[in-house]
């Protein structure tokens, strides 16, 4: 191949963080960036953050992405001279108030429950 050397024939495939949401990293530092421009940097909490950036609220509910999201935030965050531990970003979960059994679906009435 004449000419090929020094370019390469691969594509460089986004990297995925929250697969619930299908939300790549390049799109979570974008939500970030409106994010700063919504709120100012000193004023952006991490829960306004994820909410915007619809990151972690997805089926797993951040169970499966939320240290990589936090990760991106934090490294984000630095970049513009703002530190933030992993340990100041608070995140909630929320659970059921009751959980329900599976089986309760699988009846036919409201009588047979």
């Amino acid at each position: 191949m004449a000419g090929a050397e020094g370019r390469s024939s691969v594509r460089e495939q986004p990297t995925i963080v929250c697969r619930c949401m299908d939300k790549t990293q390049e799109d979570l530092i974008k939500s970030l960036q409106m994010a700063i421009r919504m709120f100012g940097p000193e004023a952006l909490e991490f829960e306004n953050y994820r909410r915007l950036a619809t990151a972690t609220t997805g089926f797993c509910q951040g169970r499966g992405c939320l240290s990589l999201v936090q990760r991106v935030f934090a490294s984000e965050m630095k970049k513009m001279g703002i530190e933030f531990g992993m340990d100041e970003i608070q995140f909630r979960v929320r659970s059921p108030l009751q959980p329900v059994p599976l089986g309760l679906f699988a009846r036919r009435s409201l009588e047979e429950v």
